[in-house]
């Protein structure tokens, strides 16, 4: 898509846009491009597929620095959750940020901009140990940052930015689960609603929700830095132990992760990166839970 061009010639989008956003002060276009434009650049290119209705490939156009992540299983709370960060805390973690968003035909559009860099799984087997540990100290940092961000409205929940409910791709499909849970008993509400069997002290802290080799992405040179953090659309409040047992539970492309690969990236390097639980009193008793759901 490096090469493709947008006929920028439609009305403003019926959406929420970012007036001030860097896609109109610099004036790449008077316009973001429409659905309709989104949807015949990603079938003139081949990679779309008539079943990707829920989440078709991203439409990359780096002519306007714009990335468009679109389809059914996208949500608005994504946007907001990738902006919230952004605005919050800056530098310390980076985010792509957010021109606007619009649904359409069932579908979500959420504009943003447009990162280059190669995914932390595309790379990883081919950094050497200096290089590794260089990226796991900046993502522990940020994944520190992110421990920092207050609950808005100082009540304690679990759920996801603004006090909706919960988007973990671990809790689909089953609304009794998904929140948000509030009040100073809401860890309780939330471990008696999924049956996990956690009984130590829990703190609620805001949380990625997916943060695994594909969604980093680092910069294409030597000594690579981390770049952007993406695919905000699990984000939200969580006991603090949901980030670290996601991340070790996920299961990452065996072209790129072998299984020897991916265990050293969970034994070695998750442990730079955010604090480790214990394995009988929390990691256990969480997986018990995803396995019992049959997810």
């Amino acid at each position: 898509m490096s090469t493709q061009k947008v006929n920028l010639h439609s009305a403003l989008l019926d959406c929420v846009m970012f007036g001030r956003s860097s896609f109109f002060r610099e004036k790449r276009a008077y316009a973001l491009p429409s659905p309709s434009e989104i949807r015949a650049l990603n079938s003139k290119s081949g990679d779309a597929r008539a079943e990707d209705f829920y989440r078709p490939p991203p439409v990359r156009i780096p002519s306007l620095g714009l990335l468009v992540k679109y389809g059914a299983d996208v949500t608005i709370r994504e946007a907001t959750a990738q902006e919230m960060v952004r605005e919050k805390l800056g530098g310390r973690v980076p985010v792509p940020e957010v021109f606007g968003w619009i649904k359409d035909e069932g579908q979500v559009f959420i504009y943003m901009q447009l990162v280059q860099g190669d995914t932390l799984q595309a790379r990883w087997q081919n950094l050497k140990e200096a290089g590794r540990r260089s990226v796991c100290t900046q993502l522990r940092c940020m994944v520190d940052s992110l421990r920092t961000l207050p609950q808005d409205d100082h009540e304690y929940y679990i759920g996801s930015p603004c006090g909706q409910s919960l988007n973990d791709i671990f809790l689909q499909d089953r609304p009794e689960l998904v929140g948000p849970f509030k009040g100073p008993d809401a860890i309780e509400q939330f471990h008696s609603a999924c049956g996990i069997d956690i009984s130590q002290h829990t703190s609620i802290l805001f949380t990625h929700g997916d943060l695994v080799a594909p969604n980093i992405i680092l910069s294409t040179d030597t000594n690579p830095t981390v770049v952007a953090i993406v695919d905000w659309a699990q984000a939200g409040w969580y006991p603090d132990y949901w980030e670290y047992c996601k991340a070790r539970r996920v299961e990452l492309d065996s072209h790129c992760f072998s299984p020897k690969i991916q265990d050293e990236w969970r034994m070695k390097y998750l442990p730079l990166i955010m604090d480790v639980v214990d394995e009988e009193a929390c990691y256990h008793p969480w997986l018990q839970f995803v396995l019992s759901k049959g997810i």
